[in-house]
């Protein structure tokens, strides 16, 4: 092994280790909001998850799940540290040789534009500074708000992570660094795309890359020898990276508890793996892209803290005078993921900025390599003017703003507010809900995987629009699919047209899907105890009168209803965790929200002491709400 390679490898183990030792401090110990119970679930139970279906971070996760340390949740973790570590790593190779593929300047003022354009590399002897610009840019990378927090808690995005970094580096190799012979070039073609099919298996906002690297690839290397030929092999490479897509419909036959879209046969597949559920996100409008538009950039800001925007800035303008196609590539990578991604009208659209993140640090390694070069600095002594001094000082910047914002340890509030749903529930209860992002995703971790509470039977209202969960109905609750077998054969003959956008009867498929929600609760209702929560409008379950209890209210019929002060106040735990995030803040809502309905229920009732114990519970959740204050005060006055 040569020198300057155990110093590459030397620079990446250490970027590695510091990323994932804070990452580890600052890591999600228990479950987090979102898809991570339904993802940890699909891991433990070789299950398939929600659209795109993600099958190489299924595979991984499944092997990840069976190693022997730490609890289910905090493992699956882990994972995710360890792999987006693995990306930051990586990063230090990419931005490494990108940095060897810009003519230095000092070489272009000796040997003239047109003998330094033909150069691609920085003399050896400068390679230590480059290492510490690329480690530099890897740990502004590493710590940016967006990257740190994938890094915390289970997701695709930390594969999605190290895939991006893999491809870029092999990509960079392909285009960027001499290739000495035909082989040597259909080889590394072949190499980038079956990175890039793997990248594919695992999520499917790798397209972004598509646009750049097929430039690329033509520009650089269409009149090379032996490009047909290796053209072939990188098609059949990347054939061959898509392979884990195999196991969604192989898996599916087997029928798991967790089998989202059912994809075993063509046109389930292709719908499961297109998304075309969420296709109507995509694209819908001026007003949703400009929006998300100005949001990224915003982010892009935020997660370099500004100060890193000027180093990044230098460095767009010096790749894009330097080496033309350089920064032609770069910038084509970063305007298709802004302006793709923007088009994406979801609330939770941070981690589809990845790419641009990763061009945002390329960049910055560029500027923090170049600064020591400008003019100005000349003055300066020459230990101040290394990369590592301003790549430490914006480093240090990230670390002291990102660290509150972003660190999760101790942050309990998804595991509390299940357990919580959990214990509002009596025995063997039917719930209806569609509160998937606070509990309904991890309720299936805790049941599947950790047998809490399995005599309960937990209903997303929301997927009962999707023909897949009706077989999934059947599977996991015959029982509950039995009772209801005519409403669900008539609803699908209406949402079958839907699905394979043919035409149908809007006002017949409402019809067809209400009947369904309320048959489910009118048989159930008659054996079992059945739940709805909040956000359930008031056209299911019309007739029933909700009762507050916990975090839910349970259906009663007019002539059932129990006396309120028979009715138990449900001990709820409750684990602060101070952040502003859009999730923590709307659970708050939905906490004080409960204990207000609870309040108001029992004020009603004559029963004051528990009604005013309720309200103060709200107040624990909603500070100053002036509904609940004038409640208390009402109550307060009363005789």
């Amino acid at each position: 092994m040569t020198d300057i390679r155990r110093r590459r490898l030397l620079a990446s183990a250490i970027v590695f280790a510091v990323s994932l030792l804070l990452y580890l401090f600052t890591l999600a110990p228990s479950m987090d909001f979102i898809d991570a119970g339904e993802l940890a679930a699909v891991a433990h139970t070789w299950g398939i998850a929600h659209p795109t279906g993600y099958p190489l971070f299924t595979l991984l996760a499944g092997l990840w799940a069976l190693l022997p340390f730490g609890s289910g949740m905090l493992r699956m973790n882990i994972f995710a540290a360890v792999f987006s570590a693995a990306g930051a790593a990586v990063a230090v190779q990419l931005i490494f040789d990108l940095l060897r593929a810009l003519p230095d300047v000092a070489r272009r003022r000796n040997a003239g534009k047109k003998k330094a354009a033909a150069q691609a590399t920085v003399p050896a002897e400068d390679d230590d500074t480059l290492l510490r610009a690329a480690a530099s840019g890897a740990l502004v990378l590493a710590f940016g708000g967006t990257f740190w927090r994938t890094a915390l808690s289970i997701e695709v995005y930390s594969l999605h992570i190290l895939m991006l970094a893999l491809v870029l580096w092999s990509a960079a190799r392909l285009f960027f660094l001499p290739v000495p012979d035909v082989r040597s070039l259909q080889r590394r073609m072949a190499v980038t795309a079956f990175l890039l099919g793997l990248s594919f298996s695992n999520h499917m906002s790798t397209v972004f890359l598509l646009p750049a690297l097929l430039v690329m690839l033509f520009l650089t290397h269409a009149r090379s020898e032996g490009f047909g030929k290796g053209f072939a092999f990188a098609a059949a490479a990347f054939a061959l990276g898509l392979l884990p897509y195999l196991y969604l419909p192989l898996r599916a036959a087997a029928g798991p508890a967790l089998n989202w879209g059912n994809p075993v046969d063509f046109e389930r597949l292709f719908w499961h793996v297109s998304g075309k559920q969420y296709s109507v996100w995509m694209f819908s409008g001026a007003q949703a892209w400009g929006k998300q538009f100005m949001y990224a950039l915003e982010a892009f800001a935020r997660d370099s803290a500004w100060l890193a925007l000027l180093p990044a800035a230098i460095g767009a303008v010096v790749a894009s005078r330097r080496r033309r196609s350089l920064g032609v590539f770069l910038l084509l990578l970063f305007v298709t993921c802004l302006v793709w991604a923007a088009g994406y009208d979801i609330n939770d659209i941070d981690s589809y900025f990845l790419l641009g993140f990763f061009v945002l640090a390329i960049w910055t390694a560029f500027g923090l390599r170049i600064l020591p070069q400008l003019r100005v600095l000349r003055g300066v002594p020459p230990r101040l003017r290394d990369p590592l001094v301003p790549g430490a000082v914006v480093l240090a910047v990230l670390l002291l703003l990102q660290w509150g914002r972003v660190s999760q340890a101790g942050n309990y509030l998804v595991e509390d507010y299940t357990h919580n749903m959990f214990a509002s529930l009596e025995k063997d209860a039917v719930v209806l809900s569609f509160q998937w992002d606070f509990w309904i995703s991890a309720s299936y971790y805790y049941q599947l995987v950790e047998n809490k509470r399995p005599d309960i039977v937990v209903l997303d209202k929301e997927l009962f629009r999707r023909s897949w969960y009706f077989e999934q109905l059947r599977s996991n609750h015959p029982d509950i699919h039995a009772s209801v077998r005519a409403e669900i054969e008539t609803f699908l003959v209406h949402l079958r047209r839907f699905e394979r956008g043919e035409p149908y009867d809007p006002a017949a498929i409402e019809d067809a899907f209400n009947a369904v929600v309320n048959g489910i609760v009118d048989r159930a209702y008659a054996t079992r105890p059945v739940y709805v929560t909040i956000e359930l409008e008031k056209q299911f379950a019309p007739g029933y009168v909700r009762v507050p209890a916990g975090l839910a209210f349970r259906l009663y019929r007019p002539e059932d209803l129990p006396d309120p002060a028979s009715t138990k106040d449900v001990p709820l735990v409750y684990r602060p965790f101070d952040s502003d995030d859009r999730l923590p803040v709307e659970m708050r809502r939905l906490y004080a929200s409960m204990f207000g309905n609870r309040g108001i229920y029992l004020a009603d009732a004559g029963l004051r002491e528990r009604a005013e114990r309720a309200l103060q519970r709200a107040l624990e959740f909603s500070p100053g709400d002036p509904a609940i204050l004038d409640l208390l005060r009402r109550l307060a006055g009363a005789p």
